[in-house]
């Protein structure tokens, strides 16, 4: 007996979206149907990654939806859309689909949960660095690598996915590798937005100190939230800095340079609301926060 298809949705073409849709593309099978939700125009997704160029023509559905059933809708849009996107989100979400939420931050669960079983939605945090080229396509310089919770429904999202070119790895402990992604793109991106320029500023010793500062001052957010980090991570994340191509951005310098709003309530802003809950000191992220609230359009 042939098996039913897989019905598969991706909400949200941007950075995250083109590529979660081109790694199903690239998995497809017979079993499988793919479906775009978006607001804005679009006919093709352009990505070079890995130094290979892609053009996925597409079909872009646009609301309203009707009779819609989807299996997997796999949501890629930023913490602050959810509010304008949940009228579409809940003719897309029926009780049984199972919703993978890929976005930077915590608690992503949050906005869809009552749309569908609380069983049925994955979070996920996503390692890919990308950015949009001139042209209105994104480079995608490795691979990406999905983190989620161990369990039946990640097994079962990993399975929608060639192994060879995506991998969804699962954890026991997902909550401190999502402080950790915080932690991280949180000091990253506060600065490189500040400034205005890509990682080529990390040159400067005085740069790489603040970046250290802000990731410390997460780091004791997140354990007093629960979150186990281990001794070392704060010289593999200097490492790592270190290691960036001069040019590469973040998604806060890009949203800034291009006028759109910035994603502190996900990140920096995150760090601050929960370190006050806590009692935990967060001046630098507090600053950031101050600094960037009034920036989000040029």
């Amino acid at each position: 007996m042939s098996q039913r298809p897989q019905h598969v949705g991706v909400f949200g073409i941007g950075a995250i979206g083109s590529i979660i849709s081109l790694q199903l593309h690239l998995s497809a099978t017979t079993s499988m149907t793919l479906n775009h939700y978006g607001r804005k125009p679009k006919e093709s997704i352009r990505i070079l990654s890995c130094g290979e160029k892609y053009v996925l023509p597409i079909s872009l559905q646009k609301p309203p939806y009707e009779n819609v059933q989807l299996d997997w809708l796999i949501v890629c849009i930023k913490e602050h859309q959810y509010d304008e996107a949940f009228e579409s989100l809940s003719k897309l979400i029926s009780f049984k689909t199972k919703v993978a939420v890929i976005r930077n931050g915590l608690r992503l669960k949050d906005p869809v949960l009552g749309l569908t079983q609380e069983a049925n939605i994955l979070e996920c945090q996503i390692d890919c660095p990308c950015q949009p080229l001139a042209d209105g396509s994104y480079e995608s310089f490795r691979n990406p690598i999905i983190t989620a919770q161990t369990g039946s429904l990640a097994a079962e999202f990993s399975a929608l996915f060639n192994d060879a070119t995506m991998a969804v790895r699962q954890v026991e402990d997902y909550k401190t590798e999502s402080w950790k992604k915080v932690c991280e793109s949180s000091a990253l991106g506060a600065i490189l937005c500040l400034s205005g320029e890509s990682c080529w500023i990390f040159e400067d010793p005085k740069l790489q100190d603040l970046y250290r500062q802000l990731l410390l001052e997460g780091i004791e957010v997140a354990k007093a939230d629960g979150a186990i980090i281990e001794e070392g991570f704060t010289e593999q994340m200097m490492d790592k800095l270190l290691a960036y191509p001069k040019t590469k951005g973040s998604s806060m310098l890009t949203d800034r340079l291009n006028g759109n709003q910035i994603e502190l309530g996900a990140k920096n802003k995150i760090i601050s609301d929960i370190g006050k809950q806590y009692a935990v000191d967060t001046p630098l992220n507090d600053l950031v926060v101050a600094l960037l609230s009034n920036t989000n359009v040029r």
